[in-house]
């Protein structure tokens, strides 16, 4: 009797194109063989991983269309199997999968599908306590030079070269959108992508902006913070600046915990 761990795994490696013993162990007959019967349990499986890239990746489905799409999509699930145990986290290397494609016609898909995976992480992320302007009012002020934050679990920092955004939004929205409206950008884009009040926010940010939320994310200090911006600010315009920012980053939702030192 073959035990159950060796007919997973058989079962496994036949789905995956693997040497494989499975089909002595499937009950046959004559109207339906072994073989058709793996056969439609492969088709099954190929279509709901298929499915559940289509619902991590809506709107560049709708851009490739039915049949681009699902070409593109077979041929990662044939490079990508899925390896985890939830369905949930399969294509989480679709971006970086079509990234490598240097044959490819449409070079801007492999930011679209960043773009679109990170909105989904940000969805799922877990929820957690904001900071509020009212805890920044009971802060000493000697310890505003030395204080750090932690940002939401569900902020991504993305840069673009593509005006992927763009395209998003006007697929998102049934807005007619053209190929020749594409724009790529000699330098990346900033971009902040995160989740408040149950819905997914996204902007552009200014270089100063970005670089000052890199650095708050890499645990710099809001001194530190100060110092660096004065690359693109003036050192008596410095502090306004940085006290700008943390403002809007706070109303936005998008920082999590105080810390002091």
């Amino acid at each position: 009797m073959i035990d159950l761990h060796h007919l997973q795994d058989s079962l496994q490696n036949h789905l995956l194109k693997n040497p494989s013993d499975i089909q002595t162990a499937i009950v046959t007959s004559d109207k339906v063989p072994a073989a058709k019967r793996l056969a439609i349990y492969g088709d099954a499986y190929r279509l709901r991983l298929l499915e559940a890239l289509a619902a991590n990746y809506p709107i560049l489905k709708h851009h490739l269309g039915e049949d681009a799409f699902q070409e593109i999509g077979e041929n990662y699930i044939h490079s990508h199997p899925s390896c985890y145990r939830s369905i949930r986290w399969f294509g989480d290397k679709f971006a970086e999968y079509l990234a490598g494609d240097k044959n490819s016609n449409y070079p801007y898909l492999a930011e679209l599908a960043q773009f679109e995976w990170h909105m989904t992480l940000a969805f799922d992320a877990a929820d957690t306590r904001l900071v509020n302007i009212e805890d920044m009012a009971t802060l000493a002020p000697e310890s505003w030079p030395t204080m750090q934050f932690l940002t939401h679990p569900s902020l991504h920092r993305l840069n673009f070269v593509w005006n992927v955004v763009t395209l998003w939004q006007a697929l998102a929205n049934e807005q007619p959108f053209t190929e020749n409206e594409l724009v790529m950008n000699s330098n990346p884009l900033p971009w902040v992508v995160w989740r408040h009040d149950y819905t997914i926010r996204f902007y552009a940010l200014a270089e100063d902006e970005a670089w000052a939320l890199d650095a708050l994310i890499q645990g710099l200090s809001f001194g530190e913070l100060c110092a660096g911006l004065c690359e693109w600010i003036e050192e008596q315009e410095v502090g306004m600046r940085a006290a700008s920012l943390l403002k809007s980053w706070i109303q936005s939702g998008l920082l999590a915990e105080i810390k002091l030192n």
